[in-house]
């Protein structure tokens, strides 16, 4: 497969120098393009990437800014007393939970998953979104139902829909 994801493609896509976006952020991006199957599909590649450059604010914020304690003791995401913090969101959808974490870490076959939320947003800021992409098949989404579903699937709503749309031109026209 191509690499579709290369630093000058960042650049073009969020206006920061390309030098900010190194061989870990851009080798996970396109693993994920890859393993998902995104790769062999621009417009859905320039979909998913819209919405995680809205939900990561251009990729600046790889983890959640809020603290994470009121994940603590949320038995729906496996938190006892004191995981919020460490199992916080992380990457471009907000990974979150350590039962989530834990998921991921079984996934990818990589136990150190478990140390929490800065390694996995370091490591794998891209491949933490996808068993989510997988179980909640984004790509037939994107190619069946297209870009406003892609959304939603996302998001959940609306919320930022014209951010998004907004990514998603300036991707479709630099992701050739």
């Amino acid at each position: 497969t191509t690499n579709i994801i290369t630093p000058e493609i960042m650049h073009q896509l969020t206006g920061y120098a390309a030098k900010e976006f190194d061989a870990t952020f851009c080798n996970d991006f396109n693993k994920l393009l890859a393993v998902t199957g995104f790769d062999k599909h621009l417009d859905a590649t320039a979909m998913l990437t819209a919405n995680c450059m809205h939900e990561t604010a251009n990729f600046v914020y790889m983890k959640e800014i809020a603290s994470g304690e009121a994940y603590n003791n949320r038995s729906d995401l496996g938190n006892g007393p004191n995981d919020g913090p460490k199992y916080k969101g992380a990457g471009v959808l907000q990974l979150t939970g350590k039962y989530n974490y834990s998921r991921l870490s079984k996934g990818i076959a990589d136990p150190k998953v478990m140390d929490g939320v800065d390694y996995v947003s370091n490591t794998y800021p891209f491949t933490s979104a996808r068993i989510w992409i997988e179980e909640n098949d984004l790509l037939s989404v994107c190619l069946n139902q297209g870009f406003d579903q892609c959304c939603r699937k996302i998001n959940g709503g609306t919320n930022g829909w014209q951010d998004r749309h907004n990514k998603y031109e300036i991707c479709k026209r630099h992701m050739k």
